[in-house]
């Protein structure tokens, strides 16, 4: 289960770009809060506070508890949106979510160990997918998974069905087949190895403008 995080709120009664810009050089971070009823609310954070809970999360999306007006409130952190010269946060969407049903969440996919196909087949690992989509109970929520990849060898893969997540907990939304990493030959050996097939295929060529040439004669 992901780590617990809370979240103090205040409700923002002022919207609009430029109101925005005052808020955050005051140090606040203007949000949204779409409720399970369908509505949304405009609050606003301590920038400096959910600065730091957020950094405390390898991925963006997590659960939270939100404090505003006296009740908690249990939301996804759905989007933050950064400065792009800063990095700062400059806006957050919260989604509220009930406990007692599933939602959909982005687990994050972190690589683990040395491929055999690296390590002594001169192969390269790539990496195709980042995150991965599940439906689950917020309970059983989490931010990342550590995926063991040192048993591929060189032309394998490993896809998202072998993954191992518990399917009693987690629903998987995206493809079975699609790639998350692989192990695959270095440019120079691709090359190498294209080489001799391009002479090949250039062979008849040059061989029919001999004939030719020496037809002129």
């Amino acid at each position: 289960m992901a780590q617990e995080t809370n979240i103090a709120a205040e409700p923002r009664t002022v919207h609009g770009s430029s109101a925005a810009r005052r808020l955050r050089r005051a140090g606040i971070v203007p949000a949204v809060l779409a409720s399970t009823k369908g509505e949304t609310e405009l609050i606003q954070l301590n920038a400096h506070d959910f600065e730091r809970e957020v950094a405390r999360h390898a991925n963006p999306e997590f659960i939270a508890h939100v404090t505003l007006g006296g009740a908690v409130r249990t939301a996804l952190v759905r989007e933050l949106q950064r400065d792009g010269i800063t990095g700062r946060i400059t806006h957050a969407d919260f989604g509220e979510i009930d406990p007692a049903k599933k939602l959909h969440v982005h687990v994050q996919l972190r690589l683990l160990g040395d491929p055999v196909g690296v390590r002594a087949e001169n192969g390269v690992l790539e990496q195709q997918l980042r995150s991965v989509q599940v439906a689950c109970l917020p309970k059983d929520a989490i931010e990342t998974l550590a995926v063991d990849v040192s048993g591929l060898h060189k032309g394998e893969d490993l896809k998202v069905k072998d993954l191992g997540l518990d399917t009693a907990k987690f629903a998987v939304v995206e493809d079975a087949e699609q790639v998350v990493a692989n192990v695959a030959a270095v440019e120079e050996e691709v090359a190498a190895a294209a080489a001799p097939a391009a002479a090949d295929a250039a062979a008849p060529a040059a061989a029919a403008d001999d004939k030719k040439a020496k037809g002129k004669k």
